[in-house]
C-alpha cells in the first residue's frame, strides 16, 4: 500500500470509529431516563458526553489525515 492508500483507509477507519461512538451515546441518551437510580443516570449521561466527544475527536482526525 503506499501512502495515499493508507491515509484513506485510516481516514475511513476513523469515520467508522466516529459512527460507532456516535450510535453508542444515542443509545445510551435513550436509557438514561429508564435507569433506577440517580448515581446510574449520572453515571451514563458522562458516558454519553464522553462518547459525543470521542466521535468529536475522530471526525477531527479523519479531517486532519485527508488534508495531509
Amino acid at each position: 500500500m503506499d501512502h495515499n492508500e493508507v491515509a484513506r483507509k485510516f481516514g475511513l477507519l476513523m469515520l467508522i470509529e466516529a459512527d460507532h461512538a456516535h450510535e453508542v451515546a444515542t443509545e445510551l441518551e435513550a436509557l438514561v431516563s429508564l435507569l433506577p437510580r440517580e448515581k446510574s443516570r449520572q453515571l451514563a449521561q458522562l458516558q454519553v458526553k464522553a462518547s459525543h466527544k470521542q466521535a468529536k475527536d475522530f471526525r477531527e482526525l479523519a479531517q486532519k489525515v485527508k488534508e495531509s
